[in-house]
């Protein structure tokens, strides 16, 4: 997995990325013209948009402006995106705010969010209007699609949850009116807050979470529940998840291509958008054999890959020549075998980073156990005054098997 930080973060907080067909739109607090939020001494986040192209494995970025539309940004936050499939209707998040522009409070002087959806008309998005199960005295937010269209799903802190936010869904009827919101319950939902919901389009559900064992603060998970399934949500690891909140996890699985958003040190803000592909990581492993003693090189040996289980996972003969070569997993480690009649066996061990088509070299020596007519092998010791086999001597005394084994018709003379 390849990770950067995306160049067109900024020095405040730039977060919650959603891809449809060219244009990437994400909420940022970068217009200093804004007003400046007390809780973080930034301004408040407006949405923005930008084209990407992808040519030749490299993303281009065009220049960020606000998004095409003169009634979705406020003088509050507005934040959190989800579009249709027909690109023709926009979700997002917005705070409380009443028809003259003014932040509306609950009794406890407090401003909650509410999900709000635009329509698309001329390319600009127009008739703004929140929907019908938000609330005043607590907040929704954060919506994420199903493939079809047909649920929203959502983040709130209303009463009868589990824990401090959850996870709901509700159905988008054919008629454009809303089924009443569902918990996901606790195969998702914990005593702590989970955020930030996204489904892929092969029903997968990504969102972040601390109320699972994780890394540190909000870590991303995926769970298969829109499956079927009841499973525990998986903790995705390193490196989309750190010591710090990572959230607001995007994914194309087509290309094996998405975007996430952390508050992990040497950004270049509070929060920033990564950018991340996945692809599979192959190396090699290549080498030639030769006689340790006279240097010339060997054919018609065994060399056998070996994985850290023991297990032969790939075994070939150098008929024509001395070289052979392998193509291993990365993050591995290996061992390479060599054998050939009337020779010592070689080896060596070789450690596979996670650098793709990287090429790792590992040539091997073989001791010829014949010279002339003599067996080859190093002095036998004795332990003083004792008669038996030290452990030292065993592994030399199997050669002179392996070469009786294959000369039958040999007769040896031992001297001492």
């Amino acid at each position: 997995v390849n990770v950067e930080n995306v160049p067109f973060n900024s020095e405040n907080s730039d977060f919650g990325s959603f891809i449809y067909n060219d244009k990437l739109y994400f909420a940022s607090a970068r217009d200093n013209e804004n007003e400046i939020y007390s809780w973080n001494k930034e301004p408040f986040l407006d949405l923005y948009q930008l084209t990407v192209s992808d040519t030749s494995n490299v993303t281009t970025y065009g220049s960020v402006s606000k998004i095409s539309s003169n009634d979705i940004n406020t003088d509050f936050h507005e934040a959190s995106i989800a579009i249709t499939n027909d690109g023709k209707t926009i979700y997002f998040t917005r705070d409380n705010v009443t028809k003259r522009n003014k932040l509306a409070y609950d009794k406890k002087g407090t401003a909650h969010l509410k999900i709000y959806k635009a329509t698309l008309v001329d390319d600009q998005w127009t008739n703004s209007i929140e929907l019908p199960f938000n609330d005043k005295i607590y907040s929704t937010g954060h919506p994420a699609l199903s493939p079809d269209n047909k649920t929203l799903y959502f983040v709130s802190d209303r009463e009868g949850g589990i824990g401090q936010t959850d996870i709901y869904s509700v159905a988008i009827n054919d008629d454009g009116t809303y089924g009443e919101p569902e918990n996901l319950g606790e195969t998702v939902n914990t005593e702590g807050r989970e955020m930030f919901p996204f489904v892929s389009k092969d029903n997968t559900l990504y969102f972040s979470s601390d109320g699972y064992l994780n890394l540190g603060l909000l870590d991303i998970f995926k769970s298969n529940k829109l499956k079927g399934e009841r499973d525990e949500p998986e903790n995705l690891g390193a490196p989309y998840n750190s010591g710090y909140d990572d959230f607001a996890f995007f994914i194309n699985t087509d290309t094996e291509q998405g975007y996430f958003s952390s508050n992990r040190p040497n950004g270049k803000g509070g929060d920033d958008i990564y950018s991340f592909n996945i692809t599979e990581c192959k190396q090699v492993i290549t080498g030639t054999v030769i006689d340790s003693d006279t240097g010339t090189l060997l054919t018609g040996v065994n060399v056998r890959l070996i994985d850290e289980t023991g297990k032969v996972i790939d075994e070939l003969n150098t008929e024509d020549g001395s070289d052979f070569t392998f193509t291993v997993e990365c993050d591995q480690s290996y061992t390479v075998v060599a054998n050939k009649l009337d020779y010592k066996e070689d080896k060596q061990n070789i450690v596979v980073d996670n650098t793709n088509e990287k090429v790792n070299q590992a040539d091997l020596k073989l001791v010829p156990l014949i010279i002339d007519n003599q067996i080859v092998i190093n002095p036998i010791f004795f332990d003083f005054d004792k008669w038996n086999i030290r452990t030292d001597a065993q592994y030399e005394l199997e050669n002179i098997v392996d070469v009786l084994r294959k000369h039958p018709e040999m007769v040896i003379k031992i001297e001492s």
